[in-house]
């Protein structure tokens, strides 16, 4: 179990896939990785259906102490206790750090001749995808490469800024990652950012496996017309976002932007269609 493509090896196993497998390992955004190696595959006609997704278990205490030491995790204030259930607070003034969680996300894709011959019902398409590298530090993104990647996604899908309904962000809840989330998406939608949604505030920060439970989290947000909420949040004057801090909405989306961003300075980003 110690080789990461053991996982995809097993899966291969279960379902009896016998095209190419690999295990794409970009941290925090591995899921949403997957899905574009999948298409990729999907698209050089190597495969016909792709199973992507991601898994991550990081609540062992090397990986813990790891995340504290270099900041990255939340610690309360010396002196001041505060309710676990307000640790994870993206985008907020006050975020002190992404919430070590753990989890598992899967997504079929397929191409548009095998789900039509196979009767598969779907109601989601990948529309566009991109990834750069930042290519300068292990941990700190980089605004440029990161503001690109989204623009190179949405590109592809041939849409302008003012056709996405929703944004599911990255947003680990450090103060870093966010500002820079939030500098990126300014620079790319300017006066007409949508709302944006920030998963991690609910369920912590499922590391590896994170992008891909969020994707699925938007997908179904697509297909009931609803927008999850961003929750503990107290709005920073540095970041004006539209978070739906006062809980879910109602919102017709046929286009939203999945960001996804990982240590090493891996950006992947896709677009989804609901048709």
């Amino acid at each position: 179990n110690s080789c990461i493509n053991m996982v995809g090896g097993k899966v291969s196993i279960l379902t009896g896939a016998t095209g190419p497998i690999t295990a794409t390992i970009t941290a925090c955004a591995t899921g949403v990785t997957s899905i574009i190696v999948g298409a990729m595959l999907l698209e050089a006609n190597r495969a016909d259906v792709a199973i992507c997704g991601a898994v991550d278990f990081a609540l062992v205490e090397p990986i813990v102490a790891g995340f504290a030491t270099m900041n990255g995790a939340y610690q309360e204030k010396p002196g001041e206790p505060e309710s676990p259930l307000r640790a994870s607070r993206p985008f907020s003034v006050d975020r002190r750090g992404f919430v070590i969680s753990e989890g598992a996300g899967c997504i079929i894709l397929a191409t548009r001749d095998f789900a039509a011959a196979h009767d598969l019902k779907h109601g989601i398409e990948l529309a566009g995808w991109a990834m750069t590298s930042d290519a300068r530090h292990f941990v700190a993104p980089r605004l440029g490469t990161v503001a690109r990647c989204m623009a190179e996604s949405l590109d592809m899908a041939g849409i302008s800024v003012r056709g996405v309904a929703s944004v599911n962000a990255h947003a680990t809840s450090t103060k870093v990652g966010d500002r820079v989330e939030y500098q990126a998406l300014s620079t790319i939608f300017g006066d007409h950012l949508p709302p944006v949604s920030a998963n991690k505030s609910l369920i912590g920060h499922a590391m590896g496996a994170s992008s891909a439970i969020e994707t699925i989290f938007a997908m179904e947000g697509m297909l009931q017309g609803v927008v999850p909420p961003t929750i503990n949040y107290t709005p920073d004057p540095e970041l004006v976002l539209d978070c739906m801090a006062d809980g879910a909405r109602q919102l017709d989306q046929e286009y939203v932007l999945k960001n996804s961003f990982g240590f090493g300075g891996c950006n992947s980003c896709i677009v989804l269609h609901r048709q």
